[in-house]
């Protein structure tokens, strides 16, 4: 039996491309569905639905289904079939309801052998389809027009592309309008994961092919910048400026932040920064709600850029607050509003940090996805894919998947042996964003491959700023991520062939790494049962680094943490509230300490030296370096 790739769609996908399809549509969803030698499958009850939808922007306004007749292949489902569904998820269901009508056609769709997917964005039909494992995969509107814009010619591409564009304008903006209805990050979640599935980007918009609505939005984001623009484009968006001009507030805010350093209130700062953004969009969608979608939508992508830069802001205050899941919520949020502006190197950049995310949460296959997905945009920007490469290839290690990391490996290699200075940087940024999801094996083997990097580049100044990496990766790691990385040098040691003449130097700077990491793992030998002034363990101008907070089944809070000269130590806060991640400054001034030995435990799970108690943890500051909040 040969496999077809069917397509299941529910009423909610014929409403939007009513509302938003070009006078052009059925010729280039024709012509994408002629390729794959398919239609559209539905059941009756969507004819019901969508009887009087028609095609408001196309002339005339033409009913829907008479021009789209052809390409439907209507099949009837039994009211027993929708009965015994009804029955397996728990539901009540009128005869012919709608929705189980058209879960039950996917699923027999899937049981005679083809890969169905069904077309919804009611997410409610998506999670139950999970539950009672019918065999098929979801994916909403616009998933579905950009997969399409994959299976159509050139021809007519860029126009399924824009209309999947619209389309998921409006998805967003209905998803937080329901917010209070719902877990909103569930469904982003599943948004952005069957786009990633998709892997197909959206082409440059060429200037001399924009549209008047591209034309439109690009008025309204300078009106917005207080640039001044065309009379004839005022009069067109009419009360847009004003409605928009709250998202002003977010610029200034992200260039205020942007001008600082570091914070000792990162958790603070989000909640503030998160105040802002909902006070933006609850003024904005007040001014909105009045207007009819199409100019919503001019809003909607003018605005993108800005709600990319905010909600990027705010995921990666939360990964430096140590609320990784309130960090993806955010930079999932963060690479929708990207895909609405054809932002590669925005999409880039957060694909970037959920495939970090992912890496963190051991879901290894997603990591891998994420990374992959990157690299395609890397390419389309001409920016270095070393990062992406090199992570992609130890998420497929993880996952397994052997031959495809040594693919990416050999791909990162030709990348490093074309520029080892720039190298150097790039991988040292990768280990230390591996040290701050708390990956240090992960880390200590891209390290390595820096160090061989800069010393054949030459680059000694470099040298110690890597060893200190190296010494800081070798104190996080612990005896159960030794065990889980093993055969990842392996797999890292073929991106860099270390020259003939380096391997003295390098294996002489390596011995002195493990020397000291030795010298610094053995328990510290003077034990303070008194209170003792903090600068006689840890000096007044050094700090510590966080590398986790271990939780213990009594719901105690440590933080486990680095000093360059003292090693790996426990810091224990009795009252608890930790608000720290990994990578976070430790600053302690003024105060007493005592200092015990580890129990042997917890010697053994994360290497530290001694325990140390604070007499005044108000003296204590965490300190998130923010300099590299926002990107370029």
């Amino acid at each position: 039996m040969v496999m077809t790739e069917l397509w299941v769609v529910d009423s909610n996908c014929f409403i939007h491309i009513g509302s938003m399809a070009p006078d052009t549509f059925i010729k280039s969803i024709s012509n994408a569905l002629n390729n794959l030698q398919t239609g559209l499958h539905v059941t009756p009850g969507v004819h019901d639905e969508v009887r009087t939808v028609r095609f408001q922007r196309w002339k005339g306004q033409p009913n829907l289904l008479e021009k789209m007749q052809s390409l439907l292949v209507t099949i009837t489902v039994e009211n027993s079939q929708i009965s015994g569904l009804a029955n397996l998820i728990g539901e009540k269901a009128a005869p012919q309801d709608v929705d189980l009508s058209l879960m039950v056609l996917a699923s027999q769709l899937a049981r005679e052998g083809n890969t169905v997917t069904l077309v919804t964005d009611d997410f409610k039909m998506t999670t139950t389809g999970d539950k009672a494992n019918l065999g098929f995969e979801t994916c909403p509107p616009s998933t579905f027009l950009q997969r399409m814009a994959d299976y159509a010619s050139q021809s007519h591409k860029k126009s399924l592309l824009s209309l999947s564009r619209r389309v998921r304008a409006a998805e967003m903006r209905y998803a937080i309008s329901r917010a209070g209805q719902y877990d909103i990050q569930e469904k982003l979640t599943w948004m952005i994961d069957s786009l990633l599935e998709t892997r197909v980007t959206p082409e440059p918009i060429v200037e001399s092919t924009i549209d008047d609505e591209s034309k439109l939005i690009s008025a309204l984001q300078r009106v917005i910048r207080g640039e001044n623009v065309k009379k004839s484009h005022l009069t067109k968006l009419g009360t847009l400026p004003e409605v928009c001009k709250p998202i002003s507030k977010i610029d200034d805010y992200l260039s205020n932040i942007s001008s600082s350093q570091d914070s000792d209130n990162i958790a603070g700062e989000y909640d503030k920064a998160a105040h802002l953004l909902s006070e933006v969009m609850e003024s904005i969608g007040l001014g909105l709600s009045p207007l009819n979608e199409e100019i919503a939508e001019i809003a909607h992508r003018a605005m993108a850029g800005d709600m990319y830069r905010m909600e990027s802001a705010l995921g990666m205050m939360a990964k430096l607050s140590g609320n990784l899941p309130r960090a993806r919520n955010h930079l999932s949020r963060a690479l929708y509003s990207a895909t609405l502006i054809d932002d590669n190197k925005a999409e880039m950049r957060a694909m970037h940090q959920l495939g970090l995310l992912a890496l963190s949460a051991a879901s290894w296959h997603r990591a891998a996805s994420l990374f992959e997905t990157a690299d395609t945009q890397a390419q389309k920007t001409e920016a270095n894919r070393l990062p992406h490469m090199v992570a992609a290839a130890i998420s497929r290690h993880l996952q397994g998947e052997q031959d495809l990391a040594q693919s990416h490996i050999s791909s990162a290699r030709l990348i490093v042996q074309n520029n080892k200075s720039e190298a150097v940087d790039l991988l040292s940024e990768l280990g230390n964003s591996l040290l701050a999801i708390d990956r240090p094996g992960l880390a200590i083997e891209v390290f390595d491959e820096a160090m061989e990097c800069a010393i054949e580049s030459g680059q000694d100044g470099k040298m110690d700023a890597l060893a200190e990496a190296l010494l800081l990766a070798n104190s996080a790691i612990n005896n159960e991520e030794q065990a889980q990385f093993a055969g990842l040098r392996e797999l890292l040691d073929t991106l860099n062939q270390l020259h003939v003449d380096s391997v003295d130097e390098f294996e002489t700077k390596i011995l002195e790494i493990d020397e000291r990491s030795e010298k610094l793992s053995k328990p510290i030998g003077e034990i303070w049962a008194e209170w003792q002034p903090s600068s006689k363990l840890i000096s007044a101008n050094s700090q510590l680094i966080v590398l986790r907070v271990h939780e213990d089944d009594n719901g105690q809070e440590l933080i486990i943490s680095h000093h360059a000269e003292i090693g790996a130590i426990g810091l224990w806060l009795p009252e608890g509230g930790i608000k720290a991640a990994p990578g976070n400054l430790i600053d302690i001034k003024d105060s007493r300490v005592k200092v015990a030995k580890p129990p042997q435990a917890l010697l053994e799970l994360h290497n530290i030296r001694g325990l140390v108690a604070v007499e005044s943890p108000e003296a204590i500051s965490f300190i998130a370096k923010t300099e590299d909040l926002l990107e370029d």
